[in-house]
């Protein structure tokens, strides 16, 4: 028998996130955020849902 289709698509085969990637998306977000006139004070007390919805706020 061959291997088909569906049983090819499992989770093992789609890549991984990867914390790093994750960090520097969030580095670049900030920088920014940076740009737009937040200041990094603001930036400290803000977790990361946050500061996606500062990006969709601005426009950064």
């Amino acid at each position: 028998m061959r291997i088909r289709r569906a049983m090819r698509k499992k989770p093992l085969r789609r890549p991984v996130k990867k914390p790093r990637l994750k960090r520097q998306r969030i580095m670049q977000q900030k920088k920014r955020l940076v740009g737009a006139g937040i200041s990094e004070e603001q930036l400290k007390h803000m977790n990361t849902r946050e500061i996606r919805a500062a990006i969709r706020k601005t426009g950064a």
